[in-house]
């Protein structure tokens, strides 16, 4: 009679196909928490409360803005880095540009408009942009417009009364 001795465990397939699956469980559990621990959380907001308190005041300076009948148009020319605005009713030598981006705040950045003309403002841009943008359109006199830009596909705004 012949014998034959059973291959060591660890020389078989099978034990092996059945540890790999609890443990690139285990793997991915693991990458998943890392990336939920060292993630921003840009689209959350820690003092939300504040802001749903301030939202009376922003309500307050876009009425203002409709009163006076204040229009915008602001285009931008990623290629030299100049913004332009031409403006109805507004009469302000300067204006202020808040650009903030749709997913990363670390991005957002102010920019101050100067007037050049009558009704016609100007700035230069640091970096062309790119993405989505919400763009806030203030005044010193306590009124406020607001948009939202693809940068990517167009070069121009119409601000909403």
């Amino acid at each position: 009679m012949s014998t034959s001795e059973a291959p060591v465990w660890y020389k078989q397939f099978w034990p092996w196909f059945i540890i790999s699956v609890p443990l690139s469980s285990v793997l991915v559990a693991v990458v998943q928490v890392y990336a939920a621990l060292h993630s921003s959380s840009d689209l959350v907001k820690d003092d939300y409360y504040k802001d749903g308190l301030a939202i009376n005041q922003v309500i307050t300076k876009r009425e203002a803005a409709r009163d006076l009948g204040i229009e915008a148009n602001l285009r931008l020319d990623n290629l030299t880095g100049e913004v332009f605005l031409t403006t109805k009713n507004a009469t302000a030598h300067n204006l202020s540009v808040l650009f903030a981006h749709a997913a990363v705040s670390k991005k957002d950045f102010n920019l101050e408009l100067n007037q050049v003309g009558e009704n016609e403002y100007r700035a230069q841009l640091e970096k062309p942009l790119s993405g989505i943008w919400n763009v806030y359109l203030e005044s010193a006199n306590g009124w406020q417009l607001n948009g939202r830009i693809n940068s990517d596909v167009h070069s121009s705004l119409n601000f909403n009364l």
